[in-house]
């Protein structure tokens, strides 16, 4: 019997039921004790009959109480063990013992005595089989500890500039993911003074007046690290109502940094062939860039590019490129020669922060001197002309210079090369800014399907604008002039408006009020609204949120 009641695998109230049987058939026979040694007393006295009694009486109280402790002692087993599952049964449907509690590893039971735990776990019973499911489902393996709730967390998920998962210890979960959304909801008028334009080609052009809601740039940005640290990526996903294709892909890159004086990236992006255009569209003095920063610039391509800090407040970004703006080119219309762009700018009085305005206040003056340089061959297309971001080359009045007679009657324009040079200054105190930048631009090397009356072009202009905050990080107006001028005309762009910051020392939530007078705009850019020959008064008003 006793062997019986302590085989494995009996469950724990048929123990205890096996323990109260013992206790009860110990009582019996202490009584069968008791009387055979009475045999041949018949005649017993009534005091030692009523003593009897009493202690029957008594040690059925403590059987009793016994009982009461063994029944509680049964309830706290079943909380601790809860019914079994599916799981814990053998496939021949044995039970499986369940794992000693690590917290109690005795027993004790009414009068103190212990029993000790002699129950195996599953795995002394069922051995592992001798491969490791972690070797043939390593995901599996990996995305079921970081997801445990039996340790510390693996990952921070938060907010810090962008919504983060970030992992605690970078070196055993080496991945993160930011995301980030940029969006201008934007009111545009214009107000046209002629209806039509006509180009060098003879080409004419008819300019709609204008009065529209638009999306010109919204985004969504995923970004961190992946495998290690020093391994970043980036994808930009564009979505706008300005363009034929109204999403699409706008940069894309992975990189490696070394150190604070170099990341090397692989991907597309922009061609840094200007200060203005480098800086992020939330960061623009107005609505949108100037008139003559959109007629100059490069727009985007694909290559391999390089930043970095390598002294304190000089900072560089350089690029080689498949072209000045090769966004939805084919392999067979990009040149096999490559193009070079470069920036380099200082910051010798300290952080200049970001953009044109002084939203931080500067205490103390700030300024910020630079240069670009670019130097790209071209032939056939200038990308795609329906791409948001081209901003293709043009001669001074606006006329594309790739259209047929642009530069000769029925002579179309078949390569080229052009040189872009930049300068810019820009200074920032106590809610004050101002900044300019000059372009140069050549377009040399020209060939053309028939002769051309010239082997080069030169091409100049500039911008420079101003702002004060009357309201320190809240109002802020600014005034802004822009001109470019060539062999083929001259154009120019006169602005004012205002800033208007929602949140509390945060730039994230702007509205901005716009109005410009344009003579003979040469510049065509669809997220700017810009359109060559435009002459009247432009109006546009927007609401900027970036998180």
């Amino acid at each position: 019997m006793t062997l019986w009641s302590y085989r494995r695998g009996r469950p724990i109230a048929q123990l205890c039921f096996t323990l109260l049987l013992w206790l009860l058939l110990v009582e019996v026979l202490r009584a069968q004790d008791s009387d055979d040694g009475a045999v041949g007393s018949v005649d017993l006295p009534a005091a030692n009959i009523e003593q009897r009694i009493d202690q029957l009486e008594l040690r059925q109280s403590e059987l009793v109480e016994q009982n009461r402790l063994l029944s509680r002692l049964l309830q706290d087993l079943s909380a601790k063990n809860p019914p079994r599952s599916i799981s814990e049964f053998d496939p021949n449907g044995a039970l499986i013992p369940p794992v000693p509690s690590t917290d109690n590893s005795a027993i004790g039971n009414g009068d103190g005595a212990t029993f000790k735990n002699t129950l195996r776990s599953p795995t002394e019973i069922f051995p592992s089989p001798a491969f490791d499911t972690a070797l043939e489902f390593p995901l599996e393996r990996k995305s079921s500890t970081l997801n445990s709730g039996s340790g510390p967390p693996k990952y921070y998920v938060g907010y810090d500039r962008g919504f983060v998962f970030r992992p605690i210890d970078p070196e055993e979960s080496p991945f993160e993911l930011k995301i980030n959304g940029q969006d201008q909801i934007r009111y545009t008028g214009f107000e046209r003074e002629h209806a039509i334009w006509t180009d060098s080609a003879g080409i004419p052009t008819i300019i709609s007046n204008q009065s529209n809601f638009q999306i010109p740039r919204g985004r969504l940005i995923l970004s961190g690290f992946t495998f290690r640290r020093e391994l970043k990526y980036n994808l930009n996903i564009d979505y706008n109502t300005v363009g034929a294709s109204q999403i699409n892909f706008r940069a894309y890159w992975l990189a490696w940094r070394f150190s604070r004086a170099m990341t090397v990236f692989a991907g597309q992006s922009k061609v840094p062939g200007s200060r203005e255009w480098l800086e992020s569209f939330v960061n623009t003095l107005g609505a949108d860039r100037s008139m003559a920063t959109t007629f100059f610039r490069p727009s985007l391509s694909q290559g391999i590019w390089a930043t970095g800090e390598p002294a304190d407040g000089l900072f560089y970004h350089v690029m080689m490129s498949n072209g000045f703006n090769t966004v939805g080119s084919t392999p067979q219309t990009l040149s096999s020669v490559m193009a070079f762009s470069g920036s380099v700018w200082w910051e010798p009085l300290g952080d200049f922060g970001n953009g044109y305005s002084d939203f931080e206040w500067h205490a103390e003056p700030s300024i910020r001197l630079g240069t670009s340089l670019t130097y790209s061959p071209e032939q056939g297309p200038q990308g795609s002309t329906t791409a948001p971001e081209n901003s293709s080359i043009r001669l001074s009045n606006g006329t594309l210079i790739t259209e047929t007679g642009a530069l000769a009657p029925g002579v179309t324009l078949n390569a080229f090369k052009i040189g872009l040079e930049t300068v810019d200054l820009s200074y920032k105190h106590r809610g004050f800014s101002a900044s300019t930048e000059l372009f140069s631009q050549q377009l040399f090397g020209l060939k053309g399907s028939g002769p051309l009356p010239m082997t080069s072009i030169s091409q100049y202009g500039g911008f420079v604008q101003g702002g004060y905050f009357v309201i320190p990080q809240k109002a802020e107006p600014y005034l802004r002039a822009s001109y470019v001028t060539g062999p083929s005309g001259s154009g120019s762009e006169y602005a004012g408006g205002f800033n208007w910051f929602f949140l509390p020392g945060k730039q994230n939530l702007r509205f901005t009020f716009d109005a410009a007078w344009l003579d003979n705009n040469p510049a065509t850019q669809n997220r700017t609204n810009l359109q060559s020959g435009q002459t009247g008064i432009l109006v546009r008003s927007q609401i900027q949120i970036f998180f």
